[in-house]
């Protein structure tokens, strides 16, 4: 390892196994694109990387194997496993590199978000440089907004929960309107976890809600469930529920909202997310509709950590495999190869910047179509995809990073495994609970008992 830049210069190149998880089977010009990466990088940084790709949910499982197998394993990717990992010692301490091999990524990450892939200061993995700055919308269909006159300035960008609630006076306000015009659709649908809250705002959730931290520098863990913010918000959702504003199976329905959205059964839903919401609904739906934030944003461990790369704390090549993550990190041809596939194969450059299939090629024939750019390293280097979207959604997603406050807890990594058996029994009491109480289908005065069964 320690002659490896030495071995480059002579013309040698180390060979590297980088793994991966993708949302989709491994597609077939996957080896292209492998190919054209290792075109770039072999007489730069003199590595040569072989891929290894498993689909989401087989990702964890097989990587253990193949770690323990003593198979070869240089690069890895996580996606909200970053402390399982640490647990299974599967990282390996990266913090000698980080000043060498990949010092750049270390000045374009930051020391901030670092922290968050930290653990007693040693550095263990590179966060993915997304939008971070995710905060509950309310997503509303664009024609009845002009219909109903419905004024979306009177919404802002809450600092606190009673400037939070007052949004939620708002919505009331335009559910009333809604409801009123159009009785043959309800306002609002749940999303995941047949919850109308996708999230919560102000808080730190300490990657699983189960004890969190109010963003007021207090470092207590409280139950928000206990909490009159908790409360007022199950308050707001049991009167929507019972003035027939929110869809009478709310707390068991499997439907997405999207397809709500698409035939016509919802004015709308409450969803978590950063810039460009409403392109990406109204895209995904063929319904025009509007995102509108409802709070600022607040940056966490758990949603800086939720994407990352590391290196495999059984990697023999651990120079070589920092020195291809520092390429994630800087390089916009390796970006764009992995995100979009090979440039007049998979992706054309457009007139306004963005990028788009060639003639002839769709997503349903493409041999590429990964569509990650929000999973490999700094999707800030990445094109737009999609000709006429807003190619500065990556600056102000950026600039969005850059501007949120940051929790006081940002780098403390919680290991769930010595109370495993305990998380198990309260996910049974929430999974009982919690759906009916954030759907409006159980009274308030059930958080109660709700409580008295967590405890």
């Amino acid at each position: 390892v320690q002659g490896s830049s030495e071995a480059a210069s002579s013309g040698d190149v180390e060979n590297i196994v980088f793994t991966f998880l993708t949302t989709k089977t491994a597609p077939d010009g996957i080896q292209m694109v492998e190919d054209e990466i290792n075109k770039i990088i072999e007489p730069k940084i003199g590595v040569h990387v072989d891929f290894e790709t498993f689909g989401q949910a087989q990702y964890v499982q097989n990587l253990g194997l193949m770690m323990s197998g003593g198979e070869q394993v240089d690069v890895v990717s996580f996606l909200g496993t970053f402390s399982q990992m640490i647990a299974k010692n599967q990282l390996m301490d990266i913090t000698e590199y980080m000043d060498t091999v990949a010092s750049e990524t270390k000045e374009v990450v930051g020391k901030d978000f670092l922290k968050a892939t930290s653990v007693d200061g040693r550095v263990y993995a590179i966060p993915t440089l997304n939008g971070k700055a995710a905060v509950p919308n309310i997503v509303i269909r664009s024609d009845l907004v002009e219909e109903l006159g419905l004024d979306l300035g009177e919404l802002k960008q809450a600092t606190n929960w009673d400037e939070y609630f007052e949004n939620m006076d708002v919505l009331s306000g335009w559910f009333e309107k809604i409801h009123e015009a159009h009785p043959e659709m309800v306002c609002l649908v749940p999303g995941a976890g047949n919850s109308l809250w996708t999230g919560f705002p102000f808080i730190d959730n300490l990657t699983d809600n189960y004890g969190v931290l109010k963003n007021d520098g207090s470092t207590e863990v409280i139950n928000f469930f206990e909490t009159d913010e908790f409360k007022k918000l199950c308050e707001y959702t049991y009167d929507w529920y019972e003035k027939g504003y929110v869809l009478q199976d709310a707390a068991t329905t499997q439907e997405a909202p999207n397809t709500f959205i698409q035939s016509g059964r919802t004015a709308g839903y409450f969803i978590t997310g950063e810039e460009g919401q409403a392109e990406q609904i109204t895209t995904a739906t063929g319904v025009p509709v509007e995102a509108v934030k409802l709070s600022t944003p607040y940056l966490t461990t758990g949603v800086i950590n939720g994407i990352g790369f590391g290196v495999s704390s059984t990697s023999e090549h651990p120079e070589a495999a920092m020195k291809f993550i520092n390429e994630l990190y800087t390089n916009a041809d390796i970006i764009n190869l992995l995100d979009w596939g090979v440039e007049g194969v998979h992706y054309e450059v457009q007139d306004d910047g963005t990028v788009d299939f060639p003639e002839g090629v769709t997503a349903d024939n493409t041999s590429y179509g990964l569509n990650m750019d929000w999973f490999f390293g700094n999707q800030f280097l990445s094109y737009v995809w999609g000709k006429g979207r807003d190619t500065t959604i990556y600056e102000r997603l950026d600039a969005n990073n850059k501007s949120a406050e940051f929790s006081v807890a940002n780098g403390f990594t919680y290991d769930s495994t010595t109370v495993r058996s305990a998380i198990t029994a309260v996910e049974n009491v929430k999974s009982e609970y919690f759906p009916g109480l954030t759907t409006g289908t159980l009274a308030p005065s059930e958080i109660e008992n709700f409580n008295a069964a967590l405890e």
